[in-house]
């Protein structure tokens, strides 16, 4: 794996030391940087990221958030093509369609969430973050 696609809520459990998914997500990050495998997300998540975390950042710590995400992550970039595309991979959650075709536009090899429900119809394989762990592992 070389590009690697985090949906949403599996960066807000980085964030979020109260989340579940939490301490597999700071080991994930962990392992990660030992690589050169290259995270991936969607610009809209950035708008929900803010949204979710205004509650437990303050404005400038959240703005330092967003930052890092922005420099860390490599963002592909969508447009009317794309939007179009979404209602390919579309199955019972809208977002999440618009999520996998921002992982197909940045050329993921997987995409990472905590609920693959909305991910049916992905043409990327699609893993929990504890499957990645176990992957980079070998």
């Amino acid at each position: 794996m070389k590009r690697i696609f985090f949906d949403t809520n599996v960066i807000l459990d980085q964030l979020d030391i109260t989340r579940k998914g939490h301490s597999t997500m700071v080991r994930l990050e962990q392992q990660m940087s030992e690589t050169s495998i290259q995270p991936l997300c969607a610009w809209h998540s950035l708008s929900i990221i803010e949204y979710v975390a205004r509650k437990a950042f303050t404005k400038e710590d959240l703005h330092q958030v967003l930052l890092g995400i922005v420099e860390n992550f490599t963002i592909p970039q969508t447009g009317s093509a794309q939007a179009k595309d979404t209602f390919n991979y579309f199955h019972n959650d809208f977002e999440d369609a618009l999520q996998i075709a921002s992982a197909v536009e940045g050329e993921a090899d997987c995409i990472i969430t905590n609920d693959r429900s909305g991910f049916t119809k992905s043409p990327i394989p699609v893993i929990s973050p504890e499957e990645c762990l176990r992957q980079l592992s070998n």
